[in-house]
């Protein structure tokens, strides 16, 4: 780690210490960014204590970014730029998505700031969903599965890209090797997992930011893809890792920490792609003394291109196991199937759709209306890049 750290430094001392006057060109900004809109129909159990209970049966739901990008290349090779990321809607008062700069050259890639670490940054997620859908944590879900009963610590959605940092976004070095024989790895070091933004402690400041309880710090994470392409076929491959260095223990219960791995493997037969996607979480909630839960996540998917449109299907399986420390486990499942289509109507537009169906089982059985939940929903969306 020392010996990584070092290396990190090393490359931002150089970028950050290239003469300025060797620049081809200053900076031009550069705008780009999405726009996803979908209408969701979701039919489940809506009675007294039911998930569904006082809940919309449709609603229109959006995501959109606007992208702010800029670099250059020095006369030395070294390319220096910078992006931030807007927010299209209020999002919990955080406007910004992601802001970091960035330098590239023969070493490969440094990124600096705002952005994801290494394993959500690069893992690997199989065919078959789309922009709006997916079997796997999708941009929109119509299914009543948040909240849970009480004491269930499971995942709100079957993510198979999450790490370990509080604030997926939290500051944070990134490094990316230059790819040899379709082989590249990143790695990210996260000081304070759970400060993203100046109101965090990590804009202009004095002293270091005050950590929080529970807040974890000196996240370490790892991930390495390789890609092989035929005349054919094809495959893509990932694996990696998130750990917790530390996590605060302040007055209350102690929290162990956490490491999550995750893998995927994707191949292509012409128009034809299969894959599968499986993340296991250990100490997804875990206290010294109390409670410790561990999950996992597996699937897979599969779509075709028929030229005019796409033809995808997913599946998802979370298991969630609680040890109480008082005895006895409590096991929680959730599985999720769609079929999803895209036609695209010129570039960077497309029109995607869903049929998908959601159920959960608890044992024991829960009386909290979460025990055999079924959903059924039906969505029709539009994913606009520019």
């Amino acid at each position: 780690m020392k010996c990584l750290l070092r290396t990190t430094t090393a490359l931002v001392s150089v970028a950050v210490t290239a003469d300025p006057t060797a620049a081809a060109e200053p900076i031009r900004l550069a705008v780009g960014g999405f726009f996803r809109e979908a209408y969701m129909v979701n039919f489940d159990d809506d009675g007294e204590g039911e998930l569904g209970n006082e809940r919309n049966t449709d609603g229109l739901f959006n995501d959109a970014e606007i992208f702010f990008m800029g670099m250059t290349t020095l006369d030395n090779g070294l390319t220096v730029g910078a992006r931030v990321e807007l927010e299209g809607e209020d999002n919990a008062g955080d406007q910004i998505d992601e802001a970091w700069i960035h330098f590239m050259g023969g070493f490969g890639e440094v990124r600096i700031g705002s952005t994801d670490e290494a394993l959500v940054g690069a893992c690997i997620l199989p065919p078959g969903g789309t922009d709006n859908f997916s079997a796997f944590s999708p941009n929109q879900w119509a299914a009543n599965v948040s909240p849970f009963a009480p004491g269930f610590p499971a995942l709100t959605s079957n993510a198979v890209c999450i790490g370990v940092d509080d604030r997926e976004d939290a500051q944070k070095i990134v490094y990316m090797t230059p790819v040899f024989g379709g082989f590249q790895l990143r790695l990210s070091y996260t000081p304070n997992g759970g400060d993203e933004r100046h109101g965090d402690g990590v804009g202009a400041h004095l002293g270091m930011p005050t950590n929080s309880d529970a807040e974890s710090r000196h996240n370490v994470s790892v991930y390495g893809t390789y890609e092989l392409v035929r005349e054919t076929w094809g495959l893509t491959a990932g694996l990696g890792a998130s750990f917790e260095g530390h996590v605060e223990q302040q007055p209350g219960d102690d929290q162990r920490e956490q490491t999550f791995y995750q893998g995927g493997l994707n191949f292509t037969f012409g128009a034809f792609s299969i894959g599968g996607v499986f993340e296991y979480y250990d100490n997804l909630l875990s206290f010294k003394g109390g409670d410790d839960a561990d999950g996992w996540v597996a699937g897979g998917g599969l779509a075709y291109d028929f030229d005019d449109f796409i033809l995808g299907a997913q599946y998802s399986h979370q298991s969630t196991e609680v040890d109480r420390a008082g005895g006895g486990n409590d096991d929680f499942t959730m599985d999720r199937a769609l079929v999803t289509a895209i036609y695209p109507l010129g570039p960077g537009i497309d029109l995607d759709a869903e049929i998908a169906y959601t159920w959960i089982d608890t044992d024991p059985e829960s009386a909290d209306g979460v025990d055999d939940y079924q959903s059924l929903e039906i969505g029709l969306g539009t994913a606009i890049t520019f």
